[in-house]
């Protein structure tokens, strides 16, 4: 399944960022539709327009339908989301490193380092 880059851009006056973030959301929340720049890399990049329908009255998906990759997008398409207004969206949070991964790193990093400058050294010793 591809991955889109999605954004949804607002100039709003407030404040301060928390009362701005209040104001944007609220709108968004209040408008019958949303429009959004959707990307899939930096040639396919098209506004998408979403219905705000209420998770209530949208009927969830019983089965997932298969789509040729990349997955087109329409321009200016009205779409039902569903998971547009879910508080939780089940986006993934950010994995945290363990300490033994950042030593593991660092030490094959410093290998790689070590590991280049001797052969710099036998072939400067070789032709110098």
């Amino acid at each position: 399944m591809p991955y889109y880059l999605v954004t949804q851009t607002s100039l709003v006056e407030g404040a301060d960022e928390a009362e701005a973030a209040r104001r944007v959301l609220t709108k968004l929340q209040s408008d019958g539709a949303v429009e959004f720049t959707v990307r899939y890399d930096e040639d396919n990049i098209r506004q998408v327009t979403v219905a705000n329908v209420p998770v209530s009255d949208v009927a969830l998906p019983t089965g997932r339908e298969t789509r040729p990759f990349p997955e087109p997008i329409q321009e200016d398409t009205m779409l039902e989301a569903s998971a547009v207004n879910q508080a939780d969206t089940g986006a993934s949070k950010r994995r945290r490193l363990s300490p033994r991964s950042v030593i593991l790193g660092s030490s094959l990093f410093t290998a790689g380092v070590a590991t280049g400058l001797v052969i710099m050294a036998l072939v400067d010793r070789a032709y110098g």
